[in-house]
């Protein structure tokens, strides 16, 4: 169940200056692919084009469905019942409550990612959840469930992976990799708060020209682990919080029992020193993507920590998760995170519509410079 046959998903300030930037111009303007009347952060697209996105109850975007597919009159609830239908006060155990992330593999399923409670609220036992809705059906396929041992009070499921039978999730409250076994059915939390997976005190999330984000008291986002990528091989598994660095650890040794967290942290490294972002992808042939929310781009971050300027927009406002479909477009949300109020001293800015976007990778066989 490789998904990188298929498609590859969408994983300092100080160092920000020093990089090395080799612009390339893209074949094509950036287009809009989705217009959303809510809040998206991200989408999500089947073998046959089928765009699903997911709408995440952030304070004052409470009124979505959490999850929606893109037909030719717009985006309409997923599955379209009672799934969609959670309101304040509700346990939302059997219902999508708050989606981080969204993501279609090599099957077909469509993977989300619920923590089971609106922002800074606490989710009820079993509401934080992955589900996985048939595409065609929208009959419910999977329901993963993290209970204390995997998601202890204050963990936050954030985005995952698939390689082979096993899932990989970041925790963004406390800073840590779950990993679920398909196959086994079998549970494990790894690399536990450990400094590596929170964000380093020194450093700052930022917007738009290196803005510092805050809320009305001062307040800065303190976001642990939260993008992950997985080489097309499986052999590494890739981590940032959202202000970096990026980080790494080879698969062998994470999946390795006998060793425990603080045996695992000797065998965490540094990968690149890298802005703040939204989200990663990284294709077939191992070649990493970001989201520069800092310059509103995409970027192609090189081994050694180069970086390659893809695209360049103002229109990508807290450029979020990003997603590379079949045909090798690169999917790229605007949710103007920023603009919160948690992140814009107290003041919404947000306005709707909200509007994902995308571009033409290369083809796989293209030579890159």
């Amino acid at each position: 169940m490789n998904r990188r046959n298929f498609i590859i998903s969408g994983l300092a300030a100080a160092a920000l200056a020093r990089q090395s930037f080799a612009a390339v111009k893209s074949a094509s303007p950036l287009e809009v692919a989705v217009t959303s009347p809510w809040l998206t952060n991200g989408a999500a697209v089947s073998s046959q084009g089928t765009i699903f996105i997911n709408l995440p109850r952030f304070k004052g975007h409470e009124n979505s469905p959490a999850l929606a597919k893109v037909t030719a009159h717009g985006p309409v609830p997923f599955p379209g019942n009672d799934w969609n239908q959670w309101r304040a006060g509700a346990s939302g155990v059997d219902q999508l409550v708050n989606i981080n992330a969204v993501h279609i593999f090599n099957d077909h399923l469509v993977w989300v990612v619920d923590q089971g409670a609106p922002e800074d609220g606490t989710p009820a036992p079993g509401a934080a959840k992955l589900v996985a809705f048939d595409i065609a059906t929208g009959r419910v396929s999977k329901i993963l469930r993290f209970d204390a041992q995997s998601l202890p009070p204050g963990g936050a499921p954030n985005d995952l992976r698939i390689w082979g039978d096993l899932i990989f999730v970041t925790d963004s409250g406390l800073g840590g990799i779950i990993i679920h076994n398909l196959k086994t059915g079998v549970t494990k939390r790894k690399l536990s708060a450990l400094p590596e997976l929170n964000k380093p005190p020194k450093l700052a999330q930022k917007g738009f020209g290196g803005r510092i984000l805050s809320d009305e008291k001062g307040k800065r986002p303190e976001v642990a682990s939260d993008m992950l990528e997985v080489s097309p091989d499986g052999k590494w598994l890739y981590f940032s919080t959202p202000t970096g660095p990026m980080r790494r650890i080879a698969t062998r040794y994470l999946l390795d029992d006998a060793l425990d967290d603080a045996t695992l942290q000797g065998h965490i490294e540094k990968y690149a020193d890298i802005p703040s972002i939204g989200g990663t992808a990284m294709d077939s042939q191992g070649h990493f993507y970001l989201s520069n929310t800092e310059s509103r781009s995409v970027e192609r971050l090189l081994p050694g920590g180069e970086r390659q300027v893809l695209i360049q927009d103002d229109r990508l406002i807290s450029a979020d998760a990003l997603f590379i479909d079949r045909s090798r477009n690169i999917y790229i949300p605007a949710p103007q995170l920023e603009y919160l109020p948690s992140s814009n001293q107290g003041v919404n800015k947000t306005a709707a519509p909200w509007f994902i976007y995308k571009f033409p990778l290369p083809s796989e066989r293209a030579r890159w410079r």
